[in-house]
């Protein structure tokens, strides 16, 4: 057994992270189909827990960048942290162009129509899940800002910025449940969710700071108790609120409710406190966690092939069946691709000497 390996827990979490999101965009079908029997309600379920795997990803840069000195050198961050983004999304954002059309039977993948997909590259994601690389590329602009902030400010002053992040929070999700315009307005607190400093998800980034680094006095026993009920009020919200529209409705699956932000904090704090393992384990960790951004990128290529290919997912067991399919080749492709020098920069983000 390793112990006091202060990364291992990281490590943990981005494994993790990444299984979630892939399950998640594996269920997105069935979600949309024959609600409410029993396939449906296991999807549901499972993608609740699973909701906790963007705002994590979220939570590790800002636990990772804003504790490294590094992050002050703007240089520095341009070169070896933006760049490395930037590149494997680009290159991605290309195959991902290729692929949607030849899965989409209506579309034709001609020269023109892969021209005029691909240029919304500069404006929009030009698959779904590449969403989230427009939103962390800008903290990744910003981060030496935000270092000098953190290092510059007491924790009362990041608790507040927090506290005003959660409010805004709190505001959004309210807002996605009630109907009446009359409380919609009520609980729309413009004055601060027009803070454009603590919109959208850089309250993650910072909250992934906090709770790398402090002391958090809470047992593994309340954490977990916590993650269920998160996780269980999330489903039931989700099922609730999908029989009253009657079409699959994720307000409370969305990575800007107050239930998913619960619940990633007690993944992000009970999985961190692992610093011990065999040594295999960890060895397995590590690999997989070093292809984490390449498999992120690369999975819904994979998926919209099988879709082609006939794996709708329309039922429990073909989620079962795309997602390990998808989890096993978009692991091995990355895997091998990091490999090879210059490659593993091109398409998975990491230099190799």
């Amino acid at each position: 057994m390793k112990d006091s390996n202060k990364f291992l827990g990281i490590d943990i979490i981005r494994v993790i992270s990444m299984f979630c999101v892939i399950f998640l965009h594996c269920a997105s079908n069935r979600l949309r189909v024959e609600m409410g029997n029993t396939g449906w309600n296991v999807a549901n379920i499972l993608t609740s827990f699973a909701t906790c795997g963007v705002p994590m990803f979220f939570m590790i840069s800002g636990a990772l960048i804003l504790g490294s000195k590094n992050t002050c050198s703007i240089k520095y961050t341009l070169k070896n942290r933006v760049l490395r983004l930037i590149i494997p999304m680009a290159v991605w954002s290309v195959i991902a162009v290729a692929a949607g059309l030849y899965a989409d039977r209506e579309a034709v993948l001609t020269v023109g129509n892969f021209s005029r997909e691909i240029i919304k590259f500069f404006n929009k994601p030009v698959a779904v899940h590449l969403w989230f690389m427009y939103y962390l590329i800008p903290m990744y602009l910003i981060s030496p800002a935000i270092k000098i902030f953190i290092d510059n400010s007491g924790d009362n002053v990041i608790k507040y910025i927090l506290m005003l992040w959660l409010i805004e929070i709190f505001s959004l999700t309210l807002g996605g449940i009630v109907n009446n315009d009359t409380q919609k307005v009520i609980v729309n607190i413009g004055f601060i969710n027009n803070i454009g400093f603590i919109s959208g998800y850089l309250g993650y980034f910072i909250l992934g700071w906090y709770l790398f680094n402090k002391d958090i006095k809470i047992s593994n026993r309340w954490l977990i108790l916590i993650i269920a009920a998160s996780a269980l009020f999330i489903s039931a919200g989700t099922k609730m609120i999908t029989e009253y529209n009657g079409f699959y409705t994720e307000t409370f699956k969305s990575y800007r409710s107050i239930f998913v932000v619960i619940l990633s904090c007690g993944m992000f704090l009970l999985l961190n406190r692992i610093n011990k393992a065999p040594g295999i384990l960890i060895k397995l960790i590590s690999e997989l966690a070093a292809v984490s951004y390449g498999v992120y990128l690369s999975h819904n290529v994979i998926i919209n092939l099988l879709n082609r290919w006939g794996l709708k997912n329309y039922s429990i067991a073909e989620v079962f069946e795309t997602f390990f399919i998808t989890a096993f080749f978009s692991i091995i492709i990355i895997w091998i691709l990091s490999k090879i020098k210059y490659i593993a920069v091109i398409f998975a983000g990491i230099k190799k000497s």
